[in-house]
């Protein structure tokens, strides 16, 4: 869509009302998470920005997270989910992490605080 000025000149119409903004956080994980390994634990995070940031979890050692069925898993919605787990399926590089979320797009990436994950094991 164009938009005719005075001057003569064309700019673009709805699309060129947007202007570039970097990533900021609508929902920044808490710094501490605790929950049993009966219950698990879902940990949100959000950004808004344009373009559309993508999100992405990582440990705190830079090492990208990814789902590890029956244990961890991120969902479509970017948050990272904490299934419940037996006493055999502890892990501590898991369930006694620090994680963080960061948020990305062309502009710049921003970084959560740490998150310390404490799971604590009770046999039922």
């Amino acid at each position: 869509m164009f938009e005719k000025r005075d001057f003569g000149t064309c700019i673009l119409g709805d699309r060129s009302s947007r202007r570039l903004r970097g990533p900021i956080f609508v929902h920044e994980p808490l710094e501490t998470v605790e929950f049993s390994n009966s219950t698990g634990a879902v940990i949100s995070c959000s950004a808004q920005g344009y373009p559309e940031p993508s999100i992405r979890w990582e440990r705190r050692d830079g090492n990208p997270v990814s789902t590890i069925p029956g244990i961890r898993q991120i969902r479509p919605d970017n948050s990272l989910v904490f299934f419940p787990i037996s006493t055999d399926q502890y892990r501590q590089d898991v369930h006694a992490a620090v994680y963080r979320c960061i948020a990305t797009n062309r502009v710049g990436s921003i970084r959560s605080r740490d998150v310390v994950i404490k799971t604590g094991m009770f046999n039922f």
